[in-house]
């Protein structure tokens, strides 16, 4: 009788054969292994659920805390005029956008925040996406190709850093803020020409750093990518509405054309909306229109949204008061801070950070404030890099002055080194 056994193994064997792993089960496995680390090193993430907002105070678990990490700059997420918009839109043309732009999801809405943007900025045209990243990813990506040198500031956002990668071109990162370093890059970087198109070479930067508050020397880069025919892309979410005399942002306070560049915002911080938006030449436009994959097959910002920034825009453009109280109580914690420590100061903006170096220091920093009815989440790496792991406060023309002498209270008792 023949063998029943498998080939090449004995009939008389009693081993068993390791039992398989199904794959989803090993990469759980794996998953619970990366968790683990990070939790370890004072790198895991978890998310807060918030209760309740009422102004700048927020209840978690029953707890009203003051928060330092809200990027609704000016308050206008909460203005009632803002908020009126956005119920009206919502009851004429419904919560949702439906498809993407291009297909069956644009409106006369969007059409008017795009007119409006590009009036305020100066520009021909504009074109909004779902979101600031989307944006970044969608623009850069259009522009870029294989045959191009994208030269990105190190301490850009991580959506700049993903679309420089996504496009495949070649990436350069030069150091933070360092014009005279990128001048050396663009001048050993020579075009290449594929299908007859002479490379493209672009500067991404931001206009106001996300993490640090610092600004980037605008008239400096501008200089830099007309001596080297290269063109500039600015990420200015932190500093649009917010910068410069009338809100026209990093530009506008640097003395910087925005036609210099092509110029990037965003709705959902000072605006208190939702989205991201490029303005530019209309050909720009255009082009973005057609080229870009994450507006082409992205569905579109919900009209809602679109109806509160048309409403926030107009606030920025008729009523000073909101940029001149963050302005003060920019001045107020900046004041406060230089009290309390000598840890590193950077330029003075909405964006304070205090930078402690270890992960397990932030968070502990952070802890102890959450005791104290004080929101401010540790920033670890990747967000930062090693060894400058941070509190990041970012104050809005909702704070007062009491808050802010709060804050320096319970600051004052964790960072004072008698009590440490």
């Amino acid at each position: 009788m023949a063998s029943l056994a498998p080939p090449n193994s004995s009939p008389w064997s009693c081993a068993k054969s390791s039992p398989i792993i199904p794959p989803l089960q090993r990469f759980l496995a794996d998953a619970e292994e990366d968790l683990a680390g990070l939790r370890d090193r004072e790198l895991l993430r978890t998310l807060t659920t918030i209760e309740e907002v009422r102004g700048v105070k927020v209840r978690v678990a029953g707890q009203w805390l003051v928060s330092w990490c809200t990027n609704d700059y000016l308050g206008l997420s909460q203005h009632p005029q803002v908020i009126q918009a956005a119920c009206e839109a919502a009851q004429r043309w419904g919560v949702g956008a439906r498809a993407s732009r291009l297909l069956a999801g644009s409106t006369t809405l969007h059409a008017q925040l795009e007119a409006r943007l590009a009036a305020f900025f100066g520009a021909e045209s504009a074109l909004v996406f779902p979101s600031g990243y989307l944006a970044n990813l969608g623009t850069l990506g259009a522009l870029l190709g294989p045959e191009d040198v994208v030269l990105v500031d190190r301490l850009a956002h991580a959506s700049l850093i993903d679309a420089a990668r996504a496009s495949r071109a070649r990436l350069r990162v030069f150091p933070h803020n360092d014009v005279a370093e990128l001048a050396r890059l663009l001048a050993r970087l020579p075009r290449r020409a594929i299908a007859g198109r002479r490379g493209r070479r672009i500067v991404v930067s931001e206009g106001l750093f996300s993490m640090d508050g610092d600004r980037a020397p605008l008239a400096q880069l501008a200089d830099v990518v007309n001596a080297h025919e290269a063109l500039l892309y600015l990420d200015d979410a932190h500093g649009a509405f917010v910068l410069g005399s009338s809100g026209r942002g990093s530009p506008q306070q640097a003395g910087v054309p925005h036609a210099a560049m092509i110029y990037m915002g965003t709705l959902g911080k000072a605006l208190g909306a939702q989205g991201g938006f490029v303005v530019g030449a209309q050909s720009l436009i255009r082009f973005l229109q057609n080229r870009a994959r994450h507006f082409l097959y992205a569905t579109a910002l919900a009209t809602p949204l679109v109806a509160a920034a048309l409403e926030a825009l107009r606030l920025v453009e008729e009523d000073p008061a909101p940029r001149a109280r963050l302005a003060q109580r920019v001045r107020q914690l900046q004041a406060t801070l230089a009290s309390l420590t000598d840890l590193p100061r950077f330029a003075p903006s909405h964006i304070a950070p205090i930078v402690v170096g270890s992960a397990r220091r932030a968070r502990a920093l952070s802890a102890s404030l959450w005791e104290r009815g004080v929101w401010a989440p540790a920033i670890r790496p990747p967000t930062v890099p090693a060894g400058t792991s941070r509190l990041r406060l970012s104050v809005t023309a909702l704070h007062t002055e009491e808050q802010i002498g709060e804050l320096a209270d319970a600051l004052r008792d964790q960072l004072n080194p008698a009590s440490q």
